[in-house]
């Protein structure tokens, strides 16, 4: 049984949202609230929670704090909520690694979609612990050991203007040495690969951060300009942002179109 903790310090949103979720049937059967981030705090000592979602907007402690102090007692999955459209407030929560943020009014089709994949994720980790029943495998040798630090700290800091010299300064390697390794063992450049990785972030946002500009989107991911940002996404994908989000859109209509036709018994041949 997958638990689910919501925290709105506004009772008619707060019960608005249990009721939306339990309304949706998801996998989150046990569903907990708390009316501020104090409240909050003693819930995920008693609970344990798999996911939160938050509101920021709180008294005392908002919840981008409240967020990092759940992280502290090992709770990884986070959804917030606002109603502020604010690129500050999104850039944190990307860096806190936040699954989702949702502007209000609370689209209830959105919400759903995002518990469900959450849920199947939280349902496929649990599958694979209980199977394995083991830790992983230590490294085999230390470059493997240096790629997969290298990596981690790439998904850690993609959002900054980051160089081959900064990761090996953090690493305490020589760049060359692991620009080296790095090119052998992954079959890329430094450069390529943290693209790769801030472009698949911003599809991701894309997909899922409607109410965000491209010129928001970019810097979030690192580009500090959306001139440099089209350049490289149309390198990676062979279409530009706009034409990308275009068809994401265009696509997510189509789905809700032939879904909502299926759903009323209509012939769409």
């Amino acid at each position: 049984m997958l638990k689910l903790l919501i925290v709105d310090d506004e009772p008619i949103i707060l019960e608005g949202l249990r009721d939306m979720i339990e309304e949706e049937k998801t996998a989150f059967r046990q569903i907990i609230t708390a009316r501020d981030s104090i409240e909050a705090l003693e819930r995920i000592e008693l609970a344990r929670p798999d996911l939160i979602i938050t509101d920021i907007h709180m008294p005392e402690i908002d919840g981008l704090e409240l967020i990092r102090r759940a992280q502290q007692k090992d709770i990884k999955r986070f959804i917030i909520l606002t109603g502020h459209d604010v690129f500050d407030y999104a850039r944190k929560a990307v860096k806190l690694q936040v699954i989702e943020y949702l502007l209000k009014p609370i689209n209830q089709v959105e919400l759903a979609e995002v518990l469900r994949r959450t849920a199947c994720e939280l349902i496929q980790e649990r599958e694979i612990l209980e199977v394995s029943g083991n830790p992983p495998e230590e490294m085999g040798t230390s470059q493997n050991e240096h790629i997969k630090l290298l990596k981690a700290y790439i998904e850690q800091s993609y959002m900054k203007d980051i160089s081959l010299s900064d990761a090996a300064a953090y690493l305490n390697l020589h760049p060359v040495y692991l620009g080296q390794i790095f090119k052998r063992e992954t079959g890329n450049t430094f450069v390529q690969y943290i693209n790769q990785v801030r472009i698949g972030k911003a599809k991701e946002m894309m997909a899922s951060m409607k109410n965000l500009s491209l010129d928001t989107i970019a810097r979030m991911v690192g580009y500090e300009n959306q001139r440099t940002f089209y350049k490289v996404f149309r390198k990676f994908n062979n279409e530009t942002p706009g034409q990308f989000r275009d068809r994401k859109v265009q696509s997510d209509s189509n789905s809700l179109f032939f879904k909502g036709n299926t759903d009323h018994g209509y012939d769409v041949n």
